[in-house]
């Protein structure tokens, strides 16, 4: 069985205040008389569902245009229910159940049941996220050697309570810091439903569109 685990992207997608949310403008329509359908869309390639690559952080890092389709498939997908709360700040203390999980684990998604807010309080799920410390970033990467990508149930990686702490963060999963230089991909703002308990595969598939750092995603898991 197939399941999607990302979110549509809408005029109503979750997004920070003073940006640019998703938009959606008809070109022709039937409602005008025109005998099609054809619409504008914009959105910024960090908006909704979508997928970190180095480039994001990392001048010289990968887009995430240069990744072949073999390097967006996740044979060994582990999952980590790690109940988060308002701004919380993840520290290593926080990732003790991966201990739990397989060291051979390619793919992690950790489910912190923030993704309820999302519908039900957007503006906590955008400016009160949880999100990673450095630390939290550099034990994960040192605790699953062959973690090739994170996803998320919440809106980002950097918790907007703990921006400098998030953007470090950031640099060390994509690879930038110089403590390491190993680069996995970071799925956000993915859609993880309470019943999810185990994946046999995960898919990450991304608009490719050349220049884009990052991308918004569609993600499947196979159960």
């Amino acid at each position: 069985m197939i399941i999607k685990l990302s979110y549509n992207l809408s005029e109503q997608t979750p997004f920070y205040e003073g940006l640019a949310k998703p938009k959606l403008v008809p070109i022709f329509h039937f409602s005008k008389g025109d005998k099609w359908n054809s619409f504008y869309f914009t959105t910024s390639n960090h908006a909704g569902t979508h997928v970190d690559a180095p480039n994001h952080f990392c001048p010289k890092g990968r887009p995430i245009t240069d990744y072949g389709i073999d390097e967006l498939i996740f044979a060994k997908p582990a999952i980590l229910e790690l109940p988060l709360g308002e701004a919380e700040l993840i520290t290593p203390d926080h990732l003790s159940g991966i201990h739990k999980l397989s060291r051979d684990s390619d793919a992690l998604v950790i489910k912190s049941g923030f993704g309820q807010y999302r519908g039900l309080a957007p503006k906590t799920y955008v400016d009160d996220g949880p999100g990673f410390s450095c630390a939290a970033a550099e034990y994960l990467l040192r605790e699953l050697p062959q973690l090739r990508v994170l996803a998320v149930d919440f809106i980002s990686i950097t918790s907007a309570a703990y921006v400098e702490q998030g953007c470090e963060a950031h640099r060390v999963f994509l690879g930038c810091s110089g403590q390491t230089r190993r680069a996995i991909l970071l799925v956000e703002d993915l859609f993880a439903p309470e019943d999810l308990v185990e994946l046999k595969k995960l898919y990450v598939i991304p608009i490719f569109f050349d220049g884009l750092d990052s991308a918004a995603c569609t993600v499947f898991g196979e159960l």
